[in-house]
């Protein structure tokens, strides 16, 4: 009888190994720690801001917060463009990944771009509307809380998926 030698085991041993690495399918994008650290010092800056105008707003008082709209939407908008750089998976992974994040009970759904995007995108919009509504006549504060809920549900999908990326 004979038996392989070491060098043919090796050999071998290489080549499933490379087979077993090369057929390993990305299931999401890579987990960005800094992309994470960032959206929760966003995160802590616009709960800040909705507690400096909880109580409501003027319209004369506007110029104040200006700069804090403009600051907080460029920050969010940079973090979507950052999110959305890495690349997606195949339409049959997409499935698998929804399939995980609907049974772990959250609105999220994947498809063409990482749902923390589109919430990114949605945190964006509603600040803009708030800061619109600001300008125009200062904000009540049923309205400061109806924006702040928008802001919340969004900014926790976003959260929810980008600790998702990191198993």
């Amino acid at each position: 009888m004979m038996f392989p030698t070491p060098t043919k085991l090796a050999s071998t041993a290489f080549i499933f190994l490379a087979i077993l690495v090369t057929s390993c399918t990305q299931l999401a994008p890579r987990y960005d720690a800094e992309l994470y650290a960032d959206l929760t010092e966003v995160n802590a800056e616009l709960m800040q801001f909705f507690s400096s105008v909880s109580h409501g707003t003027s319209k004369d008082s506007y110029k104040e917060r200006s700069q804090s709209y403009h600051s907080l939407i460029g920050k969010v908008d940079a973090l979507a463009m950052q999110s959305n750089t890495r690349p997606i998976p195949n339409k049959k992974t997409l499935k698998k990944i929804n399939n995980y994040l609907g049974s772990a009970d959250r609105n999220l759904i994947f498809e063409e771009q990482p749902p923390s995007v589109a919430s990114l995108q949605k945190i964006s919009s509603s600040l803009n509307k708030m800061r619109e509504e600001d300008e125009d006549k200062g904000l009540r504060s049923g309205a400061v809380a109806l924006f702040k809920n928008e802001v919340i549900i969004s900014m926790d999908q976003a959260l929810t998926y980008e600790s998702f990326l990191n198993r």
